[in-house]
């Protein structure tokens, strides 16, 4: 197996209000600098970062791939510059460097903390590491409070400091404001005089689709660029319009809250609760409209949707708009594009699925492909018999190359004390000398392409064994007669329905079927 070696960067939002102390390059730099003054160029470092995550939680990409390499066994050296960049949270942080790390023959290395697993041996650190750990996470906590107040005093003070502004709405000249995006403007005002006007919520929305009005996200898109776009308007993207304050000057600093500092878990505030800043910034329509726009429209509440417990929910999307499909109440036996109800004649109105025939297919599905992973995995045990019968007779060669290195080398030391006391005559040595040279540069290479297979069919045996595994996980679904949310989210991605009742189902793993074709 070849190990590997690591070097982790980190950079919070936090992070970013120090300047360049904490900056990705100067942690590059620093474990660079240590890596060519301890390692040298004997080893390859592989960089791994996470650029704007916090360190009070392990949930960031590049740590979760480095921790999956860990628990396979492949990593060798991991290198942060200090330990917060691993990990402020004491306890996850010390459970990794006290038992995970030791466990997996894992070395690990803190740079300004001058932490060196090899050279501590059996002790991991102790109570100093532990102090310290703690005293990163109430760091990162005590810097989270402190940067939320001063957020929260811009927002009461009536600054717009809320991310990119909403549609009708660009960034002011001056720092922390938004002035009105007139052409943008306009489809706002209309959306409020047309819901004044007693219109429904969808027939707004078919409207500004008939006239093939830029939704907000395609608006946004052309003006910003890098936005995720839909192209109709639905009832979502109306109704968030008409009930958005900020139209009419006010502001509302705080519709959610988090639970605790360094949670992610976010409670709404009841709107009647919220608090309202007046007059922060100019108004697109007028407070009497918006209440009129509101009061008229009975719509604007949230149809509710399918429980979370169906197993198809969020799965399913229209083949013609991309959209999710809809079912409504729980008895309903159909499943369909909404996007119907705003758009005549694009292919969504045949979108139509029966729930039934759905989850028969579906299951026929799972068994198929549960069937093509267990012929896999015969096949890679197969394979993996070839590959120990090829191990077991490269590893015998091998042994005869070495044996046979050591007797020329052996030979090379014989001729040189026969040449010394004079046994043979220099013309001699030479020519018996160079015939060793030779027949030892031939040895060699047999040696090192005997090696270089070995290190192939060793990682050709563990990749097939870790195959096997994830196989082995997906067949134990095999003959499943009932479909529960568990096991679609475990084997489906996406499941996209056609005008024409065809289906796609887009698998979590490799599509074997595809593949056998």
């Amino acid at each position: 197996m070849r190990y590997r070696d690591f070097y982790y960067l980190r950079l919070s939002k936090e992070d970013s209000d120090d300047g360049e102390s904490n900056s990705i390059a100067s942690q590059r730099s620093c474990i660079r600098q240590y890596i060519k003054e301890n390692f040298g160029s004997d080893r390859e470092f592989e960089e791994l970062s996470d650029d704007g995550y916090s360190g009070t939680s392990m949930e960031r990409p590049a740590v979760k791939r480095l921790l999956h390499y860990v628990m396979l066994g492949e990593v060798r050296t991991v290198i942060v510059r200090d330990l917060s960049r691993f990990a402020r949270n004491y306890l996850e942080a010390g459970h990794y460097l006290e038992y995970v790390f030791p466990s997996c023959g894992v070395r690990f290395i803190s740079v300004n903390d001058r932490y060196d697993s090899d050279l501590l041996g059996e002790d991991t650190g102790g109570l100093e590491l532990a102090v310290r750990n703690l005293i990163n996470q109430m760091y990162s906590r005590d810097i989270s409070r402190k940067i939320k107040s001063a957020v929260d005093l811009k927002k009461l003070s009536g600054e717009y400091v809320y991310g990119s502004a909403p549609y009708g709405y660009r960034k002011g000249e001056r720092k922390n404001t938004i002035v009105i995006d007139e052409e943008a403007a306009r489809v706002v005002r209309e959306i409020f005089s047309l819901a004044a006007g007693c219109a429904t919520v969808t027939q707004i929305a078919a409207t500004l689709n008939d006239r093939e009005v830029p939704t907000p996200s395609v608006y946004l898109a052309n003006v910003r660029g890098k936005y995720k776009t839909r192209k109709y308007w639905s009832f979502e993207s109306v109704r968030n319009i008409l009930t958005n304050r900020i139209y009419t000057g006010d502001t509302e600093p705080f519709k959610s809250h988090v639970i605790r500092v360094g949670s992610s878990k976010v409670r709404q505030i009841p709107e009647e609760l919220r608090q309202i800043i007046p007059n922060t910034h100019e108004a697109i329509v007028s407070r009497e409209l918006f209440y009129q726009a509101r009061t008229t429209i009975k719509s604007v509440k949230r149809v509710k949707g399918v429980p979370s417990a169906n197993p198809f929910a969020s799965l399913l999307v229209c083949g013609c708009c991309g959209n999710k499909l809809f079912k409504g109440k729980e008895r309903n036996k159909s499943w369909l594009c909404q996007t119907a109800r705003y758009v005549k004649n694009n292919g969504c109105e045949l979108i139509r699925v029966d729930e039934g025939r759905l989850r028969s297919i579906v299951l026929k599905a799972i068994n198929t492909q549960c069937l093509l992973f267990e012929a896999q995995i015969r096949s890679r045990l197969q394979k993996n018999i070839k590959h120990i019968n090829e191990k077991e007779a490269i590893e015998k060669k091998l042994k005869d190359y070495k044996r046979v290195l050591d007797k020329i080398r052996r030979d090379k030391l014989n001729l040189y004390e026969a040449y010394a006391e004079e046994h043979i005559i220099k013309e001699e040595f030479r020519l018996r000398r160079k015939k060793l040279d030779e027949t030892e540069a031939d040895t060699e290479k047999l040696i090192l392409t005997a090696e270089k297979r070995l290190s192939e069919l060793n990682s050709a045996l563990d990749s097939n064994s870790g195959e096997i595994s994830e196989l082995k996980n997906v067949t134990k679904f095999k003959d499943v007669t009932e479909l529960t949310p568990e096991l679609a989210k475990e084997f489906i991605k996406k499941i996209t329905v056609y005008p024409d009742g065809g289906l796609t189902i887009e698998w979590n793993f490799k599509d074997e079927l595809q593949i056998a074709q």
